[in-house]
């Protein structure tokens, strides 16, 4: 009798194991979703740092996933502006997590969400409920660095000056 209980009980945490993996499964990134990422991050900032004379962004993907033909990426963005006359020094930006929702359709992908945890107070909360644990953690660790998404900018900025500047 024994036996056969553990066998029961082996078999259920095998099947809810198997009914939440094939639930939500993994997403590699595509060449074409990371575009739209980056496009969605200098959209939905499109109108900081007004006074600055280009914007940049990096962004690092924790992972992604798919549910019901949704596909939903975990990132981290850094975005920032800079004007010809002061160089490499960044005259404004910010960095922060987000998370993005794409579908697809018969032309590609299509944006269904883009959401940022809360300010202040409310952030931890908020991001826990918008990220995984394992992400969530990933962003505690990548805060206080931005990621370290600033020496990738630090190129395209020194790319956009010597064209600029000829």
């Amino acid at each position: 009798m024994k036996y056969l209980f553990n066998r029961c009980l082996i078999m259920s945490v095998f099947l809810t194991i198997s009914i939440l993996l094939i639930g939500c499964s993994k997403v590699t990134i595509t060449k074409e979703m990371d575009q739209i990422v980056s496009d969605t991050i200098i959209e939905q900032n499109k109108d900081d740092f007004s006074v600055t004379d280009k914007k940049f962004e990096e962004h690092k993907i924790y992972g992604a996933d798919e549910k019901d033909g949704v596909i939903t990426i975990y990132l981290y963005a850094l975005y920032e502006g800079y004007n010809k006359s002061t160089g490499t020094e960044v005259k404004a930006g910010h960095s922060y997590p987000a998370r993005i929702k794409l579908a697809k359709d018969e032309n590609g992908y299509v944006l269904k969400e883009y959401k940022k945890p809360e300010e202040g107070g409310e952030f931890v909360e908020s991001l826990e409920d918008l990220f995984p644990r394992k992400y969530a953690k990933q962003v505690y660790k990548d805060q206080g660095h931005a990621a370290y998404l600033g020496e990738d900018i630090q190129k395209e900025v020194k790319n956009w000056l010597s064209k600029t500047n000829k």
